[in-house]
């Protein structure tokens, strides 16, 4: 655009200043031929002989071929001419010189002292000379304009340049801000952008107002609902108690729902992984060693989750539960570290899940126990909250012939790692790993 703009420019103070010159040069012939009409008299009538002197004292008209020619005619015959034809003619209308070479003319007609006869001057100059006179003008010209473009390149990229950093700046900081490394938007330099960060600003606000806004009122219902039921359950038969749980259940299940899709995330928290696994082995440690079942937890010491501790034990408890329910004897936990994602996999020896009811497993809409194998609850608490850090959830066969479950999630940079084995026989899971309960 701007070099478009340059040689529109260059084009339009060319043609100026071409008119400028042949002015001045048809200016010159003017006055070239008004000198030669002024000094032009008859000296012998009969003769037909016409004298013009002194004539125009521009040196140019006595060079030989010089194209500085002028002449007189009376319509039939040339009566007077310059020094610089050496005797030819020019041809008519004065376009041509005697050696052939292009000229630039200027022709009056007029009246000498002494008879009324019509008499034309032409007057002429090389036409080469317009040009070369064009050339020199239009070379520095074109220099000029393109130092010119060449500035106004450099400022724009330096413009685009700086102002691109600056939003370069702007979006590193928005992903700081998403990956926890930071608490707030970045300032801005560039006006433009300032309002586009108070209204991300804004949206991040009325964001964390409403999930604050909704884990209030789950709280609220699972507070509101807790009496009730307890009530009805110590009222209830022993058979309404299994529909009493399954009430209970369902209930938990839709609130912790209701949270995992609408609680705001953190960016700044992190939670080392071992003591999550501490917890959660203590807390499965009697359940597994009623069923004489046992879980193995293999983990890298210094892996670090990039969000809540409340949220990771959630994902990690829901689908231990759920292995340990359907194992046969074994439920094994292993988690490292791959392209900066935490790799957890809780893999079980129990029946699985046939692969046609994988992916519905996982589904918003899946329900308690609608697909008949009993993975529905764990499975859809943890996809959910999987889903809220932008996490997967996999399901698979599991080398003991069990279920696998495959969770992703964002990890956080960790110091050395070493990896350690627990088992139930240690007396000091605290020191340690993995265990086998």
């Amino acid at each position: 655009m701007t070099a478009a703009a340059l040689l529109a420019a260059w084009a339009g103070i060319s043609t100026l200043l071409q008119g400028f010159v042949e002015h001045r040069l048809d200016a010159e012939l003017a006055a070239a031929a008004r000198a030669v009409m002024a000094d032009s008299e008859w000296s012998d009538l009969e003769a037909g002989s016409l004298t013009v002197h002194p004539g125009p004292s521009d040196p140019r008209f006595e060079a030989p071929y010089s194209g500085w020619y002028w002449q007189v005619t009376d319509g039939t015959a040339v009566l007077a001419r310059s020094s610089s034809l050496l005797g030819a003619e020019l041809s008519a209308p004065g376009r041509q010189g005697p050696g052939g070479e292009v000229l630039r003319a200027h022709e009056e007609t007029y009246t000498a002292p002494g008879d009324a006869r019509p008499l034309r001057v032409t007057v002429t100059l090389p036409n080469d000379e317009v040009q070369a006179e064009l050339s020199a003008i239009r070379m520095p010209l074109m220099v000029s304009l393109w130092v010119l473009g060449s500035a106004i390149l450099a400022a724009l990229l330096l413009a685009v340049r700086v102002g691109l950093r600056d939003l370069r700046e702007f979006a590193a900081g928005l992903a700081a801000l998403r990956e926890g490394r930071s608490s707030g938007l970045p300032s801005t330099q560039v006006a433009e952008l300032r309002p586009l960060a108070v209204e991300l600003q804004r949206l991040l606000d009325v964001n964390a107002e409403q999930a604050a806004r909704a884990k209030a009122q789950a709280a609220d219902l699972a507070h509101a609902l807790k009496t009730p039921l307890a009530v009805l359950a110590n009222r209830a038969s022993a058979e309404d108690a299994a529909l009493i749980a399954r009430m209970d259940a369902m209930i938990r299940w839709h609130l912790r729902r209701a949270q995992a899709t609408n609680a705001g995330l953190n960016p700044a928290a992190r939670t080392a992984l071992g003591p999550v696994l501490e917890d959660l082995a203590l807390v499965l440690r009697a359940q597994a060693a009623r069923h004489t079942k046992t879980l193995t937890i293999e983990a890298d010491d210094a892996l670090i989750f990039r969000g809540e501790s409340e949220d990771l034990a959630e994902i990690l408890s829901a689908l231990a539960e759920n292995a340990l329910h359907w194992a046969r004897a074994h439920v094994r936990i292993t988690a490292r570290e791959r392209h900066a994602r935490l790799v957890i996999e809780v893999a079980d020896d129990g029946p699985g899940i046939p692969p046609e009811q994988r992916e519905h497993l996982l589904g918003r809409g899946a329900r308690l126990d609608q697909s008949g194998t009993g993975h529905g609850l764990g499975l859809a608490i943890a996809a959910d909250r999987i889903r809220a850090y932008a996490g997967t959830l996999t399901l698979d066969t599991a080398p003991e012939g069990g279920l696998l479950a495959r969770v992703e999630l964002p990890a956080a940079p960790s110091q050395t790692r070493r990896p350690t084995v627990r088992s139930s026989s240690d007396p000091t899971p605290s020191d340690r790993h993995a265990l086998d309960c």
